[in-house]
């Protein structure tokens, strides 16, 4: 048995590289930081959608040059990220039912899902123009269900995403 193919249409990707770049680094550690959340008993996460620990973090940008003149983060897909939820997981904490949840320090607060392509369009930008800006992040856990003692340990890879 044979299977034929017929052309059905044509799909067009379109995209943008620029010069544009700043330098980041995360709470003043650089690139690569460990952001602490205070410890907190399983009682505040006893029912599936409970948040607790919120603990704010920022990715300063600095030598900002180029002709976009404002910036945020994009928090990449990877083995750590429930893509789902767009929540992290817990990699090797021995804590059960919990993960981490990203979100905005602005204003909204809003949620962000790691790995989804909505923090292209939904995320606050800032402005870069004056070669620097600070872009302020939050984590906090996230009940999955009623939780266990244990450690919480994950990780996210970002970029910096310019307009």
């Amino acid at each position: 048995m044979s299977a034929n193919a017929v052309s059905t249409g044509t799909i067009t990707f379109n995209g943008e590289l620029t010069a544009t770049t700043c330098d980041a680094t995360v709470d003043g550690q650089g690139p690569d930081a460990t952001i602490v959340l205070p410890t907190i008993g399983t009682n505040q996460l006893t029912a599936q959608g409970q948040t607790a620990g919120r603990t704010g973090f920022n990715i300063g940008l600095s030598n900002c040059a180029g002709t976009l003149q404002t910036a945020s983060a994009f928090f990449e897909a990877g083995s750590s990220v429930d893509l789902a939820t767009g929540h992290l997981k817990n990699m090797t904490g021995d804590a059960t039912n919990v993960s981490l949840q990203l979100r905005e320090e602005s204003a909204n607060e809003a949620v962000i899902e790691a790995g989804n392509s909505n923090q292209t369009a939904n995320a606050t930008y800032y402005d870069t123009s004056s070669g620097s800006a600070d872009l302020p992040y939050a984590v906090e856990y996230f009940a999955d269900g009623a939780t266990t003692a244990g450690t919480v340990v994950s990780d996210v890879v970002y970029s910096i995403q310019y307009k």
